[in-house]
């Protein structure tokens, strides 16, 4: 119970608003300017609080020396970062949390964060390379957006009381894609939905 209490809380930090400049930095400078890797180390620490600057660090030398990306965070546990190029990462900030940012043209990011438990539900924000919040370019989709018309109204209704939807960025272009989380159901309506839920895909771009 206080390592679900422990996740549920880091899940939710980053996601506090920041007042106009609170925890900004200057964006980076430098050949490496405008990379997803400068923006991750510079990161303001309420965005990552299990991570110091030294632990993104480190992280960034050891994917960049092709070594395993792993370091012990603050409640002496491990993060890992999976994936860095020049405009993608993906960082297993705990056991039940991963987070993914893309780079969007030279000055903008999407930062989705996804919790487990064990159903996945994912939050989005978009930041310029100072860490100053956005505002929203991406419409969360509504359940019947990802249901076929014949779905029966019991199981849509279940999934409209508890929308979980897990966001996935891409590593090779400006897209974001939405899966709709079933698992809550029961097994009755798990079969009701069987092949009748579908993924959606959206240009990080367009609403």
């Amino acid at each position: 119970m206080r390592y679900q209490l422990i996740a549920v809380i880091l899940f939710l930090v980053p996601f506090l608003p920041l007042k106009a400049d609170e925890g900004a930095v200057t964006p980076p400078q430098g050949e490496r300017g405008g990379c997803i890797r400068d923006i991750y180390a510079e990161a303001p620490d309420s965005i990552f609080p299990l991570l110091t600057k030294n632990n993104r660090l480190d992280q960034i030398d050891f994917r960049e020396n092709y070594m395993k990306a792993e370091v012990k965070n603050k409640f002496d546990d491990h993060s890992e970062l999976l994936v860095l190029n020049e405009r993608y990462l993906k960082l297993q900030l705990s056991e039940r949390c991963l987070v993914e940012m893309r780079l969007i043209g030279d000055s903008t990011f999407c930062m989705v964060q996804t919790y487990n438990a064990p159903a996945s539900d994912s939050r989005i924000r978009f930041f310029d390379a100072a860490w100053h919040e956005l505002p929203q370019t991406i419409k969360r989709p509504s359940v019947d957006d990802f249901l076929s018309d014949d779905v029966d109204i019991d199981v849509r209704l279940a999934l409209e009381a508890l929308p979980l939807i897990k966001a996935s960025l891409s590593e090779n272009d400006d897209t974001i894609t939405f899966e709709l989380q079933t698992s809550e159901l029961t097994k009755e309506q798990r079969q009701k939905v069987e092949g009748k839920v579908h993924s959606i895909g959206r240009s990080l771009s367009q609403p």
